[in-house]
Order: C-alpha cells, then structure tokens, then sequence
C-alpha cells in the first residue's frame, strides 16, 4: 500500500534522515581512512631515519605528497557525498511525500553487498539507496527497517526513493 502525501518536512528532519545520515555516515568512514592511512604512512620516514638520519626530511616531503595523493582520491568520494546531501536539502520540497512499506530487499554490487529496498511509487518501481548492510560499517540494518512502514522522498529526476524515517 502506497500512501502520498503533501511534504510538509522541514530541513531539520531531513538532516535526521536515513538518507541524509547514511551519507553523512560515509563521510565520516572517508575522513576515518584518510587519517588512518596518513598515521600508518607516517611511520615509514622514521624508519628510514634510523637507518639514516638524513632521509628524514627527504622521508616526511615523500610522506606529505603521499598524504596529498590519497588526500585527493579520498576527497572526491567525499565532495560526492557531499553534493548529494546539499542536493537533498535543496531539492527536498519538490519531492513527493510516500508511506510505503520496505519488504522487497535487493542486494547491492556497488555497495558491496549492502541492501537497498524496491519499492511501489505511483505504479513504478523505485530504488531506495543501499542503506542496510549487516557489516561494521553501515549506520542502519535491515533488521530495523523489513516490512515496515516509512516515510520517503520521490526524487522523480534521480528516479530514487529518499528514506527519511520509519513510521
């Protein structure tokens, strides 16, 4: 069962969102790597350094400019998650409101197995984003939200379903 409604959602509810959150969420998993690398990486001019103290400035301009790199790759999975949550906020009030249940699960391949939903919006089969995985790093798990009934975002242009929260 499909239920439309008017959008009367406020920009702090959309912030509180699954959808919103999840990329917030990989965001910060971005960040979290891009430190962990720079801390792991750092040790190898000191290292040299024992052998050769010399190396160490020669070291640490090598360890900066891998730390740029990374930095760079790392960033533009970022500036992604980035655009999509500003997008959401911009674009949040032309989107059709929904109550619809969650109970056609799909698997993922981008997402490396993680879960997205199909779901019945006006007659047409809309994907939700892949939210829902049981692995360390997802934020939501599909235990929480199959065969229940939320509160979503038709994104007619994108053709994807915004989750924004359960019911």
């Amino acid at each position: 069962m499909v239920n439309k409604m008017k959008n009367n959602l406020s920009v702090d509810e959309i912030k509180n969102s699954v959808e919103y959150q999840w990329r917030k969420h990989h965001i910060k998993i971005n960040l979290y790597i891009w430190l962990l690398i720079s801390c792991i990486t750092l040790f190898i001019p000191f290292v040299l350094a024992l052998e050769n103290f010399e190396y160490i400035v020669t070291g640490l301009l090598v360890w900066i400019g891998f730390v740029v790199f990374y930095g760079l790759i790392i960033g533009a999975f970022i500036l992604y998650y980035v655009h999509k949550n500003k997008y959401l906020l911009k674009n949040y009030k032309n989107f059709n409101t929904y109550e619809v249940f969650l109970d056609k699960l799909s698997t993922s391949f981008a997402y490396k197995g993680a879960i997205y939903y199909n779901v019945n919006v006006d007659g047409r089969q809309v994907d939700t984003n892949p939210y829902f995985s049981n692995m360390f790093l997802s934020k939501f798990s599909p235990e929480d939200f199959n065969n229940k009934k939320v509160l979503g975002l038709y994104d007619e242009e994108m053709d994807k379903f915004y989750i924004i929260k359960l019911i």
